[in-house]
């Protein structure tokens, strides 16, 4: 999925994922795909030490109005387009999302962190009329300073229009209606609202295995929401640990 939105021409991420695939098969990891893990799975293994990589999970904003019909989360765009993921590959997927996407021509990007950033500019270069909008002072937060200068100048090119220190009232058929840093009420009309916030970690399994296993470690967004790099230091400190 990141590599249909990022492109594979500076990170190549599915030559990542086959890296890795190739490593573990090499070196004999047991892999059990398609089963559900609970405590109760994990007891029946007795393992040593557990390490737990469970991501994060979306978080959608307190908003009036946030099941409104015009909001798509992330999780449910995620789920339609891993459905064509599964026959395309990301980069067919790619180029086919140049010419058909679920999402309307005005669309609001609820969140201005690398997420938001990064969604919007796959939006811009789909011939979207886009607006990010976020409650913080800053946007590109999470991503690399010089990357972050680019996209925001970018952007200012594009025409995108880039919100800050804004305070959400309520979402309508209309579309976003806000107050503006300097205290002004403004409807911001779209066609699709898409909230784009930082993942929260996802810890419940982690909580539910505390005290039944000798060792539990927490890696990538399950541990703290962070960058593909972030995730893979983490798994190689936790191996280095154990």
């Amino acid at each position: 999925m990141a590599a249909m939105v990022k492109g594979v021409e500076i990170e190549c991420l599915p030559e990542l994922v086959g890296y890795l695939k190739d490593q573990i098969t090499k070196f004999g990891v047991n892999i059990r795909l398609g089963k559900k893990v609970d405590a109760r799975v994990v007891e029946k293994i007795k393992p040593d030490a557990v390490i737990l990589a469970t991501g994060g999970v979306p978080v959608m904003p307190e908003i009036p109005g946030i099941d409104n019909r015009k909001v798509i989360s992330g999780e449910k765009l995620h789920r339609k387009l891993r459905f064509y993921l599964g026959f395309l590959g990301p980069v067919a997927l790619r180029r086919l999302t140049r010419f058909w996407l679920p999402i309307g021509k005005r669309v609001v990007v609820i969140g201005g962190a690398i997420q938001g950033c990064e969604l919007a500019e796959f939006l811009v270069k789909r011939g979207r009329s886009v607006t990010i909008v976020d409650t913080g002072e800053v946007l590109g937060e999470g991503m690399i300073h010089h990357l972050r200068q680019q996209l925001i100048l970018w952007f200012e090119q594009k025409g995108v229009t880039m919100m800050t220190g804004v305070k959400y009232e309520e979402i309508t058929d209309e579309g976003l209606t806000l107050l503006t840093r300097e205290g002004e009420r403004k409807t911001i009309e779209a066609d699709t609202i898409i909230p784009a916030l930082p993942l929260a970690p996802n810890t419940a399994l982690m909580e539910s295995l505390e005290g039944k296993v000798p060792e539990i470690y927490a890696i990538g967004d399950c541990n703290q929401p962070r960058l593909i790099v972030d995730a893979i230091r983490d798994g190689l400190r936790t191996g280095l640990t154990i």
